[in-house]
Order: C-alpha cells, then structure tokens, then sequence
C-alpha cells in the first residue's frame, strides 16, 4: 500500500502532467481518479490503523465519526465536492438521488469481463461531475459482507451505531457504491 506522501508526489506529478499537457483544457477524468485515490488509501490507511489497535470495536465507531468530514475535508482541498454515494447506505447522507441511481445503475451494468466498472463524466454549463466506482475489496468483508462474513461482535457494533444499516451483503468486486467529484468550470 501506498504511503501518504507517495500519493501525494503521485498526485502532484499527475496534476503537473494534465496541465503542462493541456493548458487549456482540463482532464476532469484523472484529476477525479487522482483525488479519490488519495481519498481512498487515506481513509483505508486509517481504517486498517484502527483494525489493529482494536478491531472492529475501534474501526466502526472511528469510520461514523470521522468518514463523512474526512470526505468534505479532503474535496475542499482539492477544491471540488466530493461525495461518497450509494444505494445501500451506512450513512442516511450517503443516498443516491434518482439522477445518481440511474447512473450508478449504468455504471454496475457496464462492468468489464475483467471485472473494471467505468468512470462516468456528466457535464452542464458550469460543472462537471465525475462518478468514479467505490468496489469491495476483501478486506470490507468483515464490515460490509453477508451476514456469515461478519462476527457477531461486529454485528452488535453495527446494530448499535446503524440501526438503519443497509451496507450489508456485498461480495469482492461488487459495486459498492461512487465517488462525485464535482468541479466548477
């Protein structure tokens, strides 16, 4: 796994790339997969930190707490709204709207032979949204996956902190959900 720095020289080099390459035209695309790359491995970094301090009983409580304003935090500094999305939420705040739903709907039945979902790219007169696929990964099993993935101690943890949770019964390489990643033109 990527260090936090490395994903940020990566970042950088990425950005210095799209714009030395194209001054006057910005690749909405990379610059989308760029940012929730490095959203991604932070949040995993943190996540698998909270793992092995505690398991679940730390992860859980942490991921309510902190996912939702990391994820607002981060778009804000790379100036863009980032959202994560799905039609089985944790998060009430994490809905797809019906534009969204569509989409996502497109995105989950266009998935590659080799497993690869699309990127979406929506454009209107002064913003450009980016859906980039959220794929469940072994690891979000324990938190994510069916019902016998899931320890009974992380049952109660999820019960207790998301009475309404939807974000069960995944498989590896299901579509979990999307990243937005909106910009202003």
């Amino acid at each position: 796994m990527f260090q936090h720095w490395q994903i940020k020289i990566l970042l950088i080099i990425l950005l210095s790339f799209i714009v030395v390459c194209h001054p006057a035209q910005k690749d909405y695309e990379a610059l989308a997969i760029a940012i929730t790359t490095e959203a991604k491995s932070n949040l995993q970094q943190k996540l698998m930190a909270k793992m092995k301090e505690g398991g679940t009983a730390l992860a859980l409580p942490f991921c309510k707490e902190n996912a939702l304003g990391f994820t607002n935090t981060f778009g804000n500094e790379h100036s863009v709204r980032l959202r994560r999305l799905t039609n089985k939420p944790r998060n009430e705040l994490n809905w797809l709207t019906k534009e969204e739903t569509d989409i996502f709907l497109e995105i989950q039945k266009e998935k590659s032979k080799e497993g690869v979902y699309p990127n979406r790219m929506i454009s209107s007169n002064n913003l450009v949204t980016v859906y980039v696929p959220i794929v469940i990964m072994g690891q979000c099993l324990q938190c994510h996956g069916k019902t016998s993935d899931i320890s009974k101690e992380t049952s109660a943890i999820l019960a207790k902190h998301y009475p309404n949770d939807k974000a069960i019964g995944y498989e590896v390489g299901e579509l979990r959900g999307l990243f937005s990643v909106e910009f202003l033109k």
